[in-house]
């Protein structure tokens, strides 16, 4: 609004400096009503314009929007699992030895002389029970 105003006021004094004769030598009483007239129009002039900036609405209110507030998203409830005992099967496996065979006679009757043989046992399945710490599923 003093924008407005201040552009008007410098607007109605450019105009009277151009407007306004310079002043000459002469009698007082001889632009007398000039100078009246040039006062009245000013006023009405003024008038006029101070009524038009108070006619003028008032500015809307300035709004200040502020972002949304981040969304909660709350955990699922989880469900608790308890532990337990589970049974497992291992392998082992089997494994190679070297064993000392004594001479002997065999089912023929000769003499077979004492050797080494190497004998596997072989690999098998063992059974374990194994605990298991109980846990919380999604």
């Amino acid at each position: 609004m003093f924008k407005k105003l201040a552009s008007m006021v410098l607007i109605l004094a450019l105009l009277s400096l151009f407007t306004i004769t310079p002043a000459e030598a002469g009698p007082k009483q001889r632009h007398m009503w000039a100078g009246a007239g040039i006062a009245l129009g000013a006023v009405a002039l003024g008038g006029l314009v101070l009524h038009g900036l108070r006619a003028l609405p008032p500015p809307p209110p300035q709004v200040v929007y502020s972002p949304p507030p981040e969304p909660y998203y709350s955990p699922p409830p989880q469900e608790y699992v308890p532990g337990h005992w589970e049974t497992t099967r291992e392998w082992v496996p089997g494994t190679w030895q070297r064993v000392w065979v004594p001479g002997y006679y065999d089912r023929w009757g000769n003499w077979v002389a004492g050797h080494y043989e190497d004998r596997q046992t072989p690999g098998y399945y063992v059974e374990k029970r194994v605990w298991v710490e109980g846990y919380y599923r999604n």
